[in-house]
């Protein structure tokens, strides 16, 4: 099994998990009341325990998978009121507790998206959880029925109409007049191609049956009541399946906890896009201007932007990419064009992670000198390299989002820091001090480098 390098804010996390205290539920199985209004319940509506507990409980034939792990797959009910009809299969994957004769029961993990890889996540559990749950718990990642291992949906016939379907959407967001206009049609083919040849598992594929599915497989794996873990969309799954089947939870914690209300939207707000309604671009402003005022009392030692204002070093790239793209001359992959989009949705990217403050501090700080017209070349790229190439100065973080696709974690990127030797090393290179070629992945795939590093030195 793979050493940790790092743990999970854990003492609160773990304490609710081992102790299995769990979030009340707040809209537990409504039925009306006096008023109209909504009230609550602490049991599992009959028609949704029938849903679920007509389905026989499935025979997990796991296998050893990537070193550590193992791994499934189960046909389970496309429709859960027709327990008899078509199934759609889904992926299943789980790391052992490391002290099984201890052991509690199973933790099922989710990432969010919607469409991150509950299997990926489960792989990197011993990479970001505490021994104390590691010890105790199965860790149980699902891919939600439609994305990653389990059965795809298939929105088009062919990759040709897929990738030409895809074409506009292939930027961080649309900036100019051109990009709006591709981006509008490409979502729009999308939209077309997943609602109809993507019939009939789009139709199926909504939380509410993903929770279905996570609660006949916390049967499968043999617990009285489910243990859960969620980020993100993860946490809108979570407080799905403790509406539903109040009952059946055992310790549920949620973390970047999302509206659901707003997640689905009510009323008029169901007409406003639904990051608008969860507010998700304030929050991300907030959050960034934070890091860049914390950056200035931090001092030049911890934060080298502090050496004028963060805030307005800031607006100054952003400015300057505005007017114009800069482009930087890679030694191995040739020229690469950095837009004013790519530096937001970097930042928006690196906004996802505790420790993405110094790649947003980083990535300033190099576009600050590299968008400079009088700057230098050595001022911009520093020396060459003992084989006569240069490239960007060492030290600098060039951290590029790629276009969010179905299955993709939440908008990642392509992660290239030069250390200052020289050396480039992708995300998983290092940990044993190896180093890997540069690579450009999507989302999906940097974290699957991360979670196998031992495929690192073969990446490419």
């Amino acid at each position: 099994m793979p050493r940790r390098n790092r743990s999970l804010a854990a003492a609160g996390i773990a304490g609710v998990l081992l102790a299995g205290a769990a979030v009340a539920p707040a809209t537990a199985a409504p039925s009306p009341a006096g008023g109209g209004r909504p009230v609550t319940s602490d049991r599992t509506s009959p028609q949704e325990a029938r849903r679920v507990d007509r389905v026989p409980t499935p025979d997990l034939d796991w296998y050893a998978c990537y070193d550590y792990a193992e791994c499934a797959t189960v046909r389970l009910p496309r429709d859960y009121d027709k327990p008899n009809g078509p199934t759609t299969e889904v992926a299943v994957l789980r790391v052992k507790a490391r002290d099984q004769q201890r052991r509690i029961g199973s933790l099922f993990v989710n990432p969010g998206g919607p469409g991150g890889s509950g299997t990926g996540i489960a792989l990197a559990a011993p990479y970001f959880i505490g021994d104390e749950v590691l010890d105790r718990f199965d860790i149980v990642g699902v891919d939600p029925r439609g994305v990653g291992a389990s059965q795809q949906v298939r929105c088009f016939p062919s990759v040709k109409e897929q990738t030409r379907a895809y074409a506009g959407l292939n930027v961080a967001f649309p900036w100019t007049k051109a990009e709006e206009k591709a981006y509008v049609a490409s979502s729009k083919a999308v939209g077309k191609g997943c609602s109809s040849t993507g019939k009939p598992l789009t139709g199926a594929m909504s939380t509410a049956e993903v929770a279905r599915d996570m609660d006949v497989l916390r049967r499968a794996v043999g617990d009285r009541k489910l243990t859960y873990l969620g980020f993100s969309y993860g946490s809108v799954l979570g407080q799905y399946y403790a509406n539903m089947f109040p009952d059946r939870v055992r310790a549920l914690a949620i973390d970047g906890v999302l509206n659901p209300n707003d997640w689905v939207g009510q009323g008029r707000a169901r007409s406003l896009p639904q990051e608008d309604r969860m507010r998700s671009g304030q929050g991300a402003y907030q959050a960034l201007r934070e890091i860049l005022v914390r950056c200035d009392r931090a001092g030049t030692q911890a934060c080298p932007l502090a050496a004028g204002d963060p805030v307005a070093s800031f607006e100054l790239v952003a400015k300057r990419l505005r007017a114009k793209p800069v482009v930087i001359e890679d030694p191995d992959i040739g020229p690469v064009t950095i837009t004013y989009a790519d530096f937001i949705g970097a930042n928006l990217s690196a906004l996802y992670s505790p420790e993405g403050y110094a790649d947003i501090v980083d990535l300033t700080a190099a576009l600050l000198v590299l968008t400079d017209p009088a700057s230098s070349p050595a001022a911009r790229f520093g020396p060459p390299d003992p084989a006569g190439r240069q490239g960007p100065r060492a030290g600098a973080t060039v951290r590029l989002p790629v276009r969010q696709r179905a299955g993709d974690l939440p908008r990642r990127g392509l992660h290239r820091r030069v250390p200052p030797e020289g050396r480039r090393l992708v995300p998983g290179a290092g940990r044993e001090g190896r180093q890997a070629r540069p690579v450009l992945r999507s989302a999906l795939d940097l974290a699957h480098l991360a979670l196998r590093p031992q495929d690192v030195d073969r990446a490419g």
